[in-house]
């Protein structure tokens, strides 16, 4: 994949910027945005694809799968709070990769690039649920011993406040979860998407890299208008997440 380090403006209003435009319409493009730092974060999009591309690695032995539509824009508004917040964080974006599936296999290019030097403190990964989905949000940390999901999740649905809930799971390696909101209450649930077989989460706690995976419904992501204009839920999505990383990487 053709690497592309962009270190211009993010956002205009809800879009993205029109410098970076260009690249996230491109295929088979690893884009990072810094700088990373030691110690830092380090935010995933491993899914990405043009909005109307609606899948990714097709070329691909198992003949592809869906792409994660818009979650790129939660993930800026993400990067950009972070940056306000003083916190050392970089985004990387494997747009439409056409053969394989970016963060299944080690040896991708996202994942030497979201797992290599300079090694982060903390890997977030942000991906697209469908609008059938259980859950508004799902956090799981897969199979990543080295994080607490569960407090994460606490620590987002806060930031999010009334209003939202997050599916947060109790504990690596495990499907079970608790979905919880602005009020100290939880009720018991499944993950609908666990992550327990995604490489990157795994390989990141072998690194000693926590790592998280969050899934988001369209409500987070899209218009319903083909636009790649960030939705008002999305924003608070984006900017809470980066409050939630903030005070978790604090702790």
């Amino acid at each position: 994949m053709l690497l592309h380090c962009y270190t211009g403006p993010l956002l205009t209003g809800d879009r993205p910027h029109p410098g970076l435009t260009p690249l996230l319409a491109e295929r088979d493009a690893l884009i990072e945005l810094g700088p990373r730092c030691a110690g830092g974060v380090v935010l995933g999009v491993p899914h990405h694809a043009a909005v109307g591309r609606g899948r990714i690695a097709e070329r691909s032995p198992s003949g592809g799968r869906v792409a994660d539509e818009n979650a790129v824009l939660y993930a800026l508004a993400c990067l950009a709070r972070l940056r306000e917040l003083g916190v050392g964080s970089a985004l990387v974006i494997a747009a439409h990769a056409s053969d394989h599936d970016p963060n299944k296999r080690r040896e991708t290019p996202y994942c030497r690039r979201v797992l290599g030097d300079p090694k982060p403190r903390l890997l977030v990964e942000c991906h697209g649920a469908g609008a059938r989905a259980p859950h508004d949000l799902e956090v799981t940390a897969g199979r990543n011993r080295g994080t607490r999901p569960l407090d994460f999740g606490r620590l987002l649905a806060r930031s999010l406040g009334p209003g939202f809930h997050v599916a947060a799971q109790t504990a690596p390696g495990e499907r079970a979860a608790l979905i919880v909101d602005a009020q100290p209450r939880a009720t018991p649930s499944v993950l609908r998407f666990p992550a327990l077989r995604t490489t990157s989460l795994h390989a990141a706690g072998e690194r000693g890299i926590a790592a998280l995976h969050v899934e988001a419904k369209p409500r987070f992501r899209s218009r319903g208008d083909g636009s790649t204009r960030l939705t008002r839920s999305g924003r608070s999505l984006g900017e809470s997440l980066a409050e939630a990383i903030a005070a978790y990487v604090a702790g």
